[in-house]
C-alpha cells in the first residue's frame, strides 16, 4: 500500500444514540476520525488515519478500514480501557444535546443504561480527552514524505497546535492543513489561542453550533468576520440542513452551498464526513467553493443511514453523480 497523501487526525469512540423518533443505537464504534476519512475516501484513494484506542476498543473497526482502503497504521492502542464513550440524543429539528432527557432513559432496559452513560461529561473528561487524542508524533515518519493534506477532527486545542507546529518544521512540503472545532479553549477564555492557530492553518470548518458556543449570541456571519479579522484566512461553516457556506479573507463570502435532498435517518457524523469530504475536494481541484460541494456529497452519505454503514459502502461513482447535480447557490 502507497503511503497516504490525506491523513486524518482525530478520536475513536463508542457511540450511544438515541434518534429524533426515540430509536435507541447503543455502542457502534464511531468517532470523528472515522467519519472524516471515510467522507474522503470517496474521492481520494490513499487516505491514513492516526488516532488512539484503548486495548477493550472492537476490533472490526480494522477491518472496516481495511475493506475501504483507508490506512490504519497510524492508530495507536493503548494498554488501558478506552475512555471515549459518547452519547447522542437528537430533537426534531435536527439539534442534539449529550446529556440523555430522562424520560427516554426510563424507556431503557435497565442494562442498556449505562451505555447511555456520556463519559465526556464527566470530571475526568478532559484528562481522558486528551489522552485519546493523538499528537503529531503519533502519526507514522514514513507518512510526512507522501502527505499534502491534513484535517484535524474535534480536539483539544493544544492538540491542534501541536500538529500545525510539526507541519510548519517540515521544509518546503505546503502541506494544507485544516481543523474542525474548537481552535479555543472554552474553559479559558483569557488564552488567545485563535490568532495564534489561525495563522497556522489554511482553514477552519466549524459547525454553526461552534460559532455559537466561539461568541453567544451573535449571529454566525458575523462571527466569521471576526474570525477573518483574526488572521482565519478560509472558513468553512457547516450549517446542517442548510448546507454550508465559505468565506475568505478580504473576499467575505464568496459562496453558499445547499444540502443535497436525501432521507436523514442519523445526522451524527456529517460534519465530519463534510471535512473529509472538502480536503479531499481542495487537494483534487484547488477551489474552496468545490471542495465545499465534495464535502456536501461525502455528508449526504453519512445522513443515509444509523452508523458508518451507508457512508463506508458507498461508491466513488455514487459521489461523481451526486456531485453533478449539486449547484451553488
Amino acid at each position: 500500500m502507497s503511503a497516504p497523501e490525506l491523513v486524518v487526525f482525530g478520536c475513536l469512540t463508542l457511540d450511544n444514540v438515541v434518534t429524533a423518533e426515540g430509536v435507541c443505537l447503543p455502542q457502534s464504534f464511531g468517532g470523528n476520525c472515522l467519519y472524516a476519512a471515510l467522507g474522503a475516501r470517496l474521492w481520494c484513494e490513499r487516505v491514513g488515519i492516526v488516532s488512539r484506542c484503548g486495548g477493550d476498543y472492537p476490533g472490526a473497526v480494522f477491518e472496516l478500514l481495511r475493506e475501504t482502503g483507508i490506512d490504519a497504521s497510524g492508530v495507536t492502542r493503548l494498554e488501558r480501557p478506552h475512555g471515549r464513550n459518547v452519547a447522542f440524543a437528537y430533537r426534531a429539528d435536527g439539534s442534539r444535546t449529550r446529556a440523555i432527557p430522562p424520560e427516554v432513559l426510563a424507556r431503557m432496559p435497565v442494562e442498556e443504561r449505562p451505555r447511555f452513560v456520556d463519559t465526556t461529561l464527566l470530571p475526568e473528561a478532559d484528562a481522558k480527552w486528551l489522552d485519546f487524542s493523538p499528537g503529531a508524533s503519533d502519526m507514522p515518519a514514513a507518512w510526512w514524505d507522501s502527505v499534502r493534506g491534513v484535517h484535524d477532527a474535534y480536539m483539544p486545542v493544544e492538540r491542534h497546535g501541536e500538529i500545525a507546529a510539526a507541519i510548519r518544521a517540515r521544509p518546503n512540503r505546503g502541506i494544507w492543513m485544516q481543523i474542525d472545532s474548537p481552535w479555543h479553549d472554552r474553559k479559558r477564555p483569557d488564552l488567545d489561542d485563535a490568532i495564534e492557530l489561525f495563522r497556522n492553518v489554511q482553514a477552519v470548518l466549524p459547525s454553526e453550533a461552534d460559532i455559537e458556543d466561539f461568541q453567544p449570541g451573535v449571529g454566525y456571519e458575523e462571527t466569521v468576520e471576526e474570525m477573518l479579522r483574526m488572521g482565519a484566512r478560509l472558513i468553512a461553516v457547516k450549517r446542517g440542513a442548510a448546507g454550508s457556506a465559505v468565506f475568505a479573507r478580504d473576499k467575505g463570502l464568496i459562496a453558499k452551498i445547499r444540502a443535497l435532498e436525501v432521507v436523514v435517518v442519523d445526522p451524527t457524523g456529517a460534519g465530519d464526513a463534510f471535512c473529509g469530504g472538502f480536503l479531499a475536494g481542495l487537494l483534487a481541484s484547488g477551489d474552496p467553493v468545490m471542495a465545499a460541494r465534495y464535502g456536501t456529497v461525502s455528508a449526504s452519505f453519512a445522513v443515509e443511514a444509523a452508523g458508518l454503514g451507508r457512508l463506508a459502502h458507498a461508491d466513488p461513482s455514487e459521489a461523481r453523480a451526486r456531485l453533478a447535480t449539486l449547484a451553488v447557490s
